[in-house]
């Protein structure tokens, strides 16, 4: 019984420490988005994208600086950062109110006008996209929803919980309602109803719902404190941080679903429960059976406004972008999530 504990214990702590750093990436000073191709690794930056090689870890090629022309992104201050999403042979850059497409290797290919402080993502000849629905109480609120090529909605997926407009509430920690393509299906968080994942076909069809029982976890006496700091001190937020905080309340418990991946005929969920300074990530099926937990490292204060974990996952390898503050200096770390 005590070798069974004993192998448990070194089990349980290899699950918990195993990441191995595998690059220094030097020209990176705020990282905000990370994804990756079988060849190379991007990373946003405010309105620039790196295009580093996977074989050496090379700089390969830095594109986009702020403006309105071709290879030019605007990012709003107060809205999402640029997203980046590579979808087949194709790098998609979401900015503020467009939405560009180039090759891999950063070429590039067209862009087209879309509605401002939307992130729009092709899904075959479609598109998912954040948006906004009026509610009852006359407020406006943000969705997720299916549109066409012309990019007129088809139907709405998912209202959140989250206001915006003049009438706006923010309350923290926000419920998270990202959604995901993967293989003729939109995998979308249902994050008012729980551990909740909705999956729809490309006719907006809801196909299969995944829930999970999940104990609530007590947001800590500390948290208000942080992000009524984040708000201070952020320098597009500082300057109107009593407007603000007049609007901001807190839940008792975080959210069970903090962010959400589906790779390699995985679902991989995020969580906010943490252990030794890691973070928990469950993964299933796309049936949703639960296959393993893994504890992985991730930087980021859980919860702050734009809270989008940098990491990527691909070929069941987890990458994340973690600051060396005494070096200065932003590496890449691995967890192999097929070991146990």
């Amino acid at each position: 019984m005590k070798k069974i504990i004993f192998l448990l214990i070194i089990l349980l702590l290899v699950i918990l420490t195993h990441a191995e750093k595998i690059a220094e990436l030097e020209e990176l000073m705020k990282p905000q988005i990370i994804d990756m191709s079988n060849n190379n690794l991007y990373v946003s930056e405010g309105s620039s994208i790196y295009i580093y090689s996977l074989k050496d870890f090379s700089l390969i090629k830095k594109f986009g600086k702020e403006g309105e022309g071709p290879r030019e992104f605007k990012v709003n201050p107060f809205g999402p950062p640029m997203i980046i999403a590579v979808i087949g042979d194709k790098l998609y850059v979401s900015s503020d109110a467009k939405l560009s497409t180039f090759t891999l290797e950063g070429e590039f290919l067209s862009e087209r006008k879309v509605p401002p402080l939307r992130i729009f993502i092709p899904v075959k000849d479609k598109f998912i996209a954040s948006g906004t629905a009026q509610g009852d109480d006359k407020k406006m609120y943000l969705n997720m929803g299916l549109y066409d090529k012309d990019l007129n909605l088809i139907k709405e997926l998912y209202r959140s919980d989250m206001t915006i407009g003049p009438n706006f509430n923010w309350v923290f920690p926000n419920t998270d309602f990202s959604s995901i393509p993967y293989r003729d299906h939109i995998y979308v968080v249902i994050g008012k109803a729980g551990f909740a994942i909705d999956v729809f076909n490309l006719q907006g069809k809801k196909v299969q719902s995944i829930k999970k029982e999940y104990q609530p976890l007590k947001v800590p006496g500390d948290y208000k404190d942080k992000i009524l700091k984040w708000f201070k001190t952020n320098p597009n937020f500082k300057q109107f941080y009593e407007f603000f905080i007049q609007r901001i309340s807190f839940k008792d418990h975080f959210p069970p679903i903090r962010s959400m991946l589906v790779e390699s005929n995985r679902i991989y969920t995020l969580t906010y429960k943490q252990k030794k300074g890691l973070t928990e990530l469950i993964i299933m099926d796309l049936k949703g059976k639960e296959l393993k937990h893994k504890y992985i490292p991730l930087v980021g204060i859980p919860g702050n406004l734009f809270d989008f974990p940098i990491f990527v996952i691909k070929n069941q390898s987890f990458y994340t972008l973690i600051e060396n503050e005494d070096e200065e200096i932003w590496e890449l770390h691995k967890v192999n999530l097929k070991k146990n």
